[in-house]
C-alpha cells in the first residue's frame, strides 16, 4: 500500500466517525481484571443512541486475543450490542498500533466516574 493509499484510508476512517470504546470499567462496571464485570446499562443507553445517530463503535481494549473474544461476545450476545465492531487489520492504526478514531470513551482517559449524557453530548455537537 502507498503512502497516498493510506493517507486516503485514515482521512476515510476519521471521516466515518468511529468511536473507540473500552470495555473494562466502561462498557462493563468496575471488575478487577481478568474478571468481566456487569454491564453498565447508562454506559449502552448512550452507545445505542450514539449507534441510532450513525457513529461507529468499535470496542477498544487492552484485552487480547481470547480476553478480547469474549469480551466482544460478551458484548454482542449478552449485552445486546450487536453493532460493536471489532478491532481488525482492516481499520486504521497509527505507528503506536492504536486504533484511528474520531474520539475515544476509556475510564483512564476521563479522570473520576464517567459522565456518559456530557460524553453523548460532546460527541455529537462535535463529531
Amino acid at each position: 500500500m502507498s503512502d497516498k493509499d493510506i493517507v486516503e484510508k485514515y482521512d476515510r476512517q476519521l471521516k466515518a466517525r468511529i468511536i473507540a470504546v473500552d470495555f473494562d470499567n466502561t462498557i462493563t462496571l468496575p471488575c478487577p481484571y481478568p474478571y468481566t464485570g456487569e454491564l453498565n446499562k447508562t454506559a449502552k443507553k448512550y452507545l445505542d443512541k450514539l449507534h441510532n445517530k450513525g457513529y461507529r463503535l468499535v470496542l477498544w481494549s487492552a484485552r487480547i486475543e481470547k480476553d478480547y473474544e469474549e469480551a466482544y461476545n460478551l458484548c454482542v450476545n449478552e449485552f445486546g450490542m450487536p453493532y460493536i465492531e471489532k478491532d481488525t487489520n482492516d481499520l486504521v492504526h497509527g505507528v503506536s498500533g492504536k486504533l484511528i478514531a474520531s474520539f475515544y470513551i476509556d475510564d483512564l482517559a476521563h479522570p473520576g466516574k464517567l459522565n456518559w449524557r456530557k460524553l453523548y453530548k460532546y460527541i455529537t455537537k462535535n463529531i
